[in-house]
């Protein structure tokens, strides 16, 4: 899977790099450097986030689905309407705009792994923004979060949610966003990122390094694919993964700007909505065999939409 991941991402990459010389040319004409816009469209992506922020004084309400697997083998198939009768994960979130460069959010989801009830807040801020100029070739966004569950502890002393403390319950992360616009329909994004979680399985580590990768394309007015994936740098999950127990985390978006809205159509490997969520619990793959598809899809189908409100 992952050998055929990363010829889709260099081809998808070649194929909007080539035009990149000639519409950044256009860009420069002008004497004075500008602003590069609408990296991405929203603030984020199927999984994680973009370098977006919301705008000054605005606030985006979002709201974030996700079913259940497809294939009958991981409880989908004809009786469960291929996942639609089971929602593996639901969110809602406020975000607000203190002001162009800098975010506040807070959110809810019912999370998807052994945790529940999940609550998160994070801060996002705009360090450089991508210009006209070969000085500032990329945009980098800080992101930073955390998250906390009100649900009640194990009483299983093995179990990783048998919290004794508040402060077991937490967990944090921090992303270096980087990004480029190649131009008008061609953007990447690199999202280097360390999780630390206080409190965790037998044999897991509290800490968490993974390097994650996004790219749009907009083949229309209102149109965009978008894909993003994680690779996690851990002895524990390549254990998990060589036993078939963990698998990247992957997205593939179908993006729908609206006057109003922006609607993402998503397929996705795992349930979680959160950076803490999905980079731990992604337990199923996209397509497992061919031989079957009906019965070996362990992908999720799911949607997010976007309503920003101007609040003065």
């Amino acid at each position: 899977m992952k050998k055929y991941f990363a010829l889709f991402a260099f081809a998808f990459c070649f194929s909007g790099v080539t035009k990149a010389q000639d519409d950044l040319a256009a860009m420069m004409s002008n004497d004075a450097p500008e602003l590069v816009k609408a990296t991405f469209k929203t603030t984020r992506l199927n999984m994680g986030h973009s370098i977006e922020t919301v705008g000054a004084h605005d606030l985006d309400v979002r709201i974030s689905h996700v079913f259940g697997s497809v294939g009958s083998n991981y409880g989908g198939g004809i009786h469960n309407m291929y996942g639609f009768d089971q929602i593996a994960n639901i969110r809602i979130a406020f975000e607000y705009g203190i002001n162009s460069r800098l975010t506040a959010a807070v959110g809810r989801s019912k999370g998807f792994g052994q945790q529940h009830e999940m609550w998160d807040g994070y801060l996002k801020y705009r360090l450089i923004r991508q210009m006209t100029d070969k000085k500032h070739p990329v945009s980098v966004t800080l992101f930073g979060s955390v998250t906390t569950t009100s649900m009640a502890a194990s009483t299983d002393s093995t179990s990783p949610v048998s919290f004794q403390n508040g402060a077991q319950r937490l967990q944090y992360c921090a992303q270096a966003l980087i990004a480029r616009k190649f131009n008008s329909n061609f953007s990447v994004q690199l999202m280097p990122t360390y999780l630390h979680r206080n409190y965790v399985a037998y044999g897991d580590n509290n800490d968490l390094f993974a390097m994650g990768f996004a790219a749009r394309y907009k083949f229309s007015k209102r149109s965009a694919i978008i894909v993003d994936y994680f690779m996690p740098f851990s002895e524990y999950f390549d254990n998990m993964r060589q036993a078939g127990n963990y698998y990247n985390p992957l997205g593939i978006g179908y993006e729908i700007e609206t006057g109003g809205h922006v609607f993402h159509l998503t397929i996705v490997n795992t349930g979680g909505l959160t950076e803490q969520d999905f980079l731990v619990n992604s337990n199923t793959p996209l397509i497992k065999s061919m031989d079957n598809p009906a019965k070996y899809l362990g992908l999720r189908l799911g949607f997010n939409i976007s309503r920003p409100f101007t609040i003065y």
